[in-house]
């Protein structure tokens, strides 16, 4: 299975090589705390920009992914303590070609990811056994110890609204080692949106984003 990564697309990798150094710079000149912030915020979203334009160019090629081509679909893990919601999004992506594999509590979620490479997991947040951070945090530190430079992306679900959440809650959710947010009730086609946004193929980077927001460095 062909595994791209960065640095086999040298022009793509020299765009975000130049961003980093002008962001670096910019960062150690400026003393505000806003500004570096707003430069840090800058940086990550330029850099997302040009991995949506590398996966758009790798989609072209035959690539998708961490797999080649239309030689596998993709796949997606659904850990819900919810029967009736894992069956509606299950269904969802079975009927647009994904493969869908599905648990009913964190612990479960777990297993499942450290057995297989998902395109994204969807983690609901409020279940039994074990919630969706103790969940995500356990996987992290398992990847960071058995499989570094895999991170697969993990998609939280909550019943809170997302749009409405404070800074300090929106951190409590990055530190847990979640990608993205939705809000509950189920949304497909935003899933689906997230879906296209967030690629594997890409999470070496996504890793060095988050960091770099965490420590306020570059």
């Amino acid at each position: 299975v062909l595994k791209p990564r960065i640095s086999m697309f040298p022009k793509f990798e020299e765009i975000l090589e130049e961003y980093k150094a002008r962001a670096h710079i910019s960062f150690e000149q400026e003393e505000d705390s806003e500004r570096q912030e707003f430069i840090l915020t800058e940086y990550a979203e330029n850099s997302l920009t040009i991995l949506r334009q590398l996966r758009y160019h790798c989609m072209n090629s035959g690539l998708d992914g961490w797999r080649q081509g239309g030689l596998k679909k993709r796949k997606v893990l659904i850990v819900d303590d919810s029967l009736s919601s894992r069956k509606l999004v299950s269904r969802a992506f079975e009927r647009a070609n994904f493969i869908v594999d599905t648990a009913a509590n964190g612990a479960e979620g777990v297993e499942k990811l450290k057995q297989s490479i998902y395109d994204i997991a969807f983690m609901d947040i409020d279940m039994p056994v074990m919630n969706g951070f103790e969940a995500t945090k356990q996987l992290r530190e398992w990847e960071d110890a058995v499989r570094p430079g895999a991170r697969q992306p993990i998609c939280a679900l909550t019943a809170a609204y997302v749009d409405d959440f404070e800074r300090s809650e929106l951190m409590k959710f990055k530190e847990a080692g979640l990608d993205v947010m939705e809000s509950k009730p189920y949304n497909i086609p935003r899933l689906f949106k997230v879906v296209d946004d967030v690629s594997p193929m890409f999470s070496d980077l996504s890793i060095s984003v988050t960091q770099q927001e965490r420590g306020g460095s570059i």
